[in-house]
């Protein structure tokens, strides 16, 4: 089974808490930290992630499908979680979409990035976007959130909603991505 990295095509973080962990034998061990497609939870929770994510991370699992406009429209946008580059939809009654790296089928966002954005129906008006280059260095097969804190990154990390220093500056850095 393979694994596919997904980032958030306004703000180039990724939409879940997939990361390698190096193990004593010299391999990887993917922590999912849910039961996501591939997932243990019970051997996730055996080792400790790379960070010790809280609530203040939790935005970064909530993912929008954004349908690209230029065919039979997402209506509405999807909401949900991506697991191995496949949004699987919060409503039951829909079909998950692949996002791959994070545009495929449908372009997948954070909600809050969405939110920021101004709730657009689809990715037609953020098409014009790059990915950030100052995360291209931990954006690899798997995000590498470890040296990405370690950097001195880890404010990035923090709920843009969240009314703190951090959570402040974390929205500052998505609008001025926006604009």
């Amino acid at each position: 089974m393979g694994i596919m990295p997904t980032y958030c095509q306004i703000c180039g973080l990724p939409v879940n808490f997939d990361h390698y962990l190096p193990q004593d034998d010299g391999t990887l061990y993917i922590w999912r930290g849910d039961e996501g497609e591939g997932g243990d939870e019970d051997e996730d929770k055996a080792r400790e992630p790379a960070i010790a994510f809280g609530s203040q991370h939790a935005w970064l699992r909530r993912a929008v499908g954004l349908d690209f406009g230029d065919g039979p429209a997402v209506e509405p946008p999807m909401e949900g979680e991506v697991h191995s580059g496949y949004l699987e939809p919060d409503d039951e009654q829909r079909e998950g979409q692949y996002v791959m790296d994070g545009a495929f089928d449908v372009a997948a966002v954070h909600r809050a990035c969405w939110v920021l954005a101004g709730h657009p129906d689809s990715f037609k008006p953020l098409e014009h976007l790059q990915l950030p280059e100052a995360e291209e260095p931990y954006r690899g097969q798997l995000f590498e959130f470890a040296a990405f804190v370690a950097d001195g990154h880890g404010w990035m990390l923090v709920d843009p909603d969240e009314d703190s220093p951090d959570g402040r500056h974390s929205r500052q850095r998505i609008i001025a991505l926006l604009s």
